[in-house]
């Protein structure tokens, strides 16, 4: 236990068919949310248009309006107005699975049991309801990952919250980092707090973004992220819902481009020289040659050797061994520019 939370979690966790983390590629979610309104079949077009962008998953929001918000409230009117009946959001898991997607949702304790059991590739837990302990003991009971959002946490907050679901048996865990201003701008988005996360915790971390466009999302992988959720919306110019902070399917779909763009250029965390780069690390690279015109038996100086780029096809001593060959006896002659190999020299004896 390192400050009050258990760090040998999984840098790696499962997502339905998908893993989430170290050495997996970057999850990218398609946020319906209640974009839908509530009208099914909007819901299955926003599903085909997710997966011809190139989502990886979608994800919804079944909130029961009554359970969660006050009567008269503006959440409250909303969530009324988005919510899709048990049988609707089975409809819409399966048909993203059907397109090679995965499924979840913010779920509530009264609508939790039916979402079970649509096997939902994991639980999300929105920047809110994460001060839902309740909630998050029900999720934490499943075996199924939970992905956290910090958009309105300190760090102690996501301490207890984190301590909270390991206590309760959470093993899977992921964390965002979510700013929940709608939208955000740029100077609040904190990317960096993506490697703070994964740092503190040990578990994924991902961003889930408010900002307007694509841009934080890509340096948000290059910052570390291994899932990113952004809202999406055949229409960001409809008024209310999450519309005004979406993508379009055009958007989404530059965006994801970018985001595989920027995963091929990240690369490995190792240092390695690839095929092409060792051909002209080779070709390019100085190496001992004969300085002068060396003529047998001369004993070599420093001056003797030069360290040189050579003709492509030529290699000689790597540069390590100038002191070695100051003081060692030609044993052919050597002629000026030409490599310098241990064959050709003896070390006087001592």
């Amino acid at each position: 236990m390192v400050n009050g939370f258990n760090k040998n979690m999984h840098k790696q966790i499962p997502f339905g068919s998908r893993k989430i983390g170290e050495g997996a590629p970057v999850v990218v979610i398609a946020e319906i949310g209640i974009n839908h309104e509530g009208d099914t079949g909007h819901c299955m077009r926003l599903i085909d248009e997710a997966a011809s962008a190139g989502a990886d998953a979608i994800k919804l929001q079944t909130v029961d309006a009554d359970e969660n918000y006050v009567p008269g409230t503006q959440s409250h009117k909303l969530f009324s107005k988005g919510y899709l009946s048990a049988e609707a959001t089975a409809g819409a898991f399966n048909h993203a699975k059907s397109l090679g997607m995965e499924a979840f949702t913010v779920t509530g304790l009264r609508t939790f049991d039916w979402v079970e059991r649509l096997e939902p590739a994991a639980y999300k837990i929105s920047s809110s309801t994460l001060f839902h302990y309740p909630l998050l003991r029900r999720a934490a009971l499943t075996s199924r990952s939970l992905l956290m959002s910090t958009g309105m946490a300190e760090t102690s907050d996501i301490d207890d919250a984190v301590n909270w679901v390991q206590e309760c048996g959470a093993v899977s865990i992921g964390l965002f980092q979510c700013t929940s201003v709608y939208p955000a701008s740029s100077d609040i988005l904190d990317l960096l707090t993506i490697g703070f996360l994964q740092d503190r915790y040990g578990v994924p971390a991902g961003f889930s973004d408010h900002s307007m466009g694509s841009e934080a999302s890509v340096l948000a992988v290059a910052a570390g992220a291994s899932m990113i959720e952004k809202h999406f919306s055949l229409d960001p110019s409809r008024p209310d819902f999450d519309h005004h902070i979406s993508l379009d399917p055009g958007q989404f779909r530059k965006m994801v481009t970018r985001i595989r763009e920027a995963e091929t250029m990240l690369g490995t965390r190792e240092k390695r020289l690839v095929p092409d780069a060792a051909d002209i690390a080779r070709r390019m690279r100085r190496y001992l040659v004969a300085a002068v015109d060396v003529p047998l038996g001369h004993t070599l100086t420093a001056d003797d050797i030069g360290v040189m780029r050579l003709d492509d096809g030529q290699v000689g001593l790597h540069p390590r061994y100038f002191d070695d060959l100051v003081g060692a006896i030609a044993k052919v002659p050597i002629k000026k520019f030409k490599p310098l190999l241990f064959e050709q020299i003896e070390q006087r004896a001592s």
